[in-house]
């Protein structure tokens, strides 16, 4: 049970950030950690988001892939790319810590 409490500020913090803007670092780094990366674009589209995601092992310089994802379905979508195993909790505590240090003043 304490595993699932652990990354409930993140959910929060999460929750918060899908209802202020589209393609915030938050959103991009879960995305890039996922998807493993080198690049994440996030555009508000007329029904919700359009992702683009560079991934890093990818041959080709110019591979990249195209999901739209309806507004109401972003958080949970998000929430989905979350990986609750110890080196996804160690990297979101970090990150956790990091952006408290840098606080947003539409986190608090």
């Amino acid at each position: 049970m304490e595993k699932q409490t652990t990354l409930e500020p993140l959910y929060e913090l999460l929750r918060r950030d899908t209802s202020l803007e589209a393609g915030s670092s938050l959103q991009r780094a879960i995305l890039k950690k996922f998807f493993r990366a080198s690049r994440v674009n996030i555009k508000k589209a007329d029904s919700g988001y359009k992702v683009k995601i560079w991934p890093m092992l990818s041959t080709k310089k110019t591979a990249s892939f195209i999901f739209n994802i309806p507004q109401s379905q972003m958080h949970s979508f998000l929430q989905s790319c979350i990986k609750n195993d110890t080196r996804g909790r160690n990297f979101y505590t970090g990150m956790m810590k990091y952006l408290m240090l840098n606080k947003n003043p539409t986190w608090s």
